[in-house]
């Protein structure tokens, strides 16, 4: 796994969430050999996150991700609460990374991407930022107003 996230994950430096070739031939031989790892998922915040990164029915996906089981890139057990949104891999769009771009996908009945969540989560604390200005200078009462006339 990649990304800073994956270090904080409850899988981070855990074995039994991959099998090699030679460790399985049948579903049944993935399922006694990963499953037991299957309840680590279940507090995890990082589903989602570990679907779009290891892309495991793209890559026809062999193991433990976004608490689910996977083989080869089809889902053969999962969590109980497991949602199908964790699946959906939001299309980049050529204004992503704005608040715009979150906009868009919500319009598009998805869930924004990371850099489209990340720059409302910015823009929002501009915001806020903003606002609590605006009521410091309010309450602190009307500022002196200064006019510059030309001479001729």
């Amino acid at each position: 796994m990649t990304g800073g996230w994956a270090l904080r994950a409850p899988c981070h430096l855990r074995d039994g969430f991959t099998v090699t070739e030679d460790d399985w031939k049948t579903r049944a031989d993935l399922k006694r050999l990963c499953g037991p790892q299957l309840p680590t998922c279940g507090p995890c915040p990082f589903r989602a996150l570990c679907i779009a990164t290891v892309k495991p029915a793209q890559a026809k996906f062999d193991g433990i991700a976004g608490g689910r089981l996977w083989c080869n890139g089809d889902v053969i057990d999962a969590l109980d609460d497991v949602s199908d949104e964790e699946l959906a891999e939001p299309k980049l769009r050529a204004s992503c990374g704005t608040e715009a771009g979150a906009k868009d996908h919500t319009r598009h009945g998805e869930s924004p991407c990371l850099s489209c969540r990340q720059a409302v989560r910015e823009m929002t604390a501009r915001r806020k930022e903003e606002a609590e200005a605006n009521a410091r200078a309010k309450a602190n009462g009307p500022g002196q107003l200064q006019f510059e006339f030309a001479t001729t």
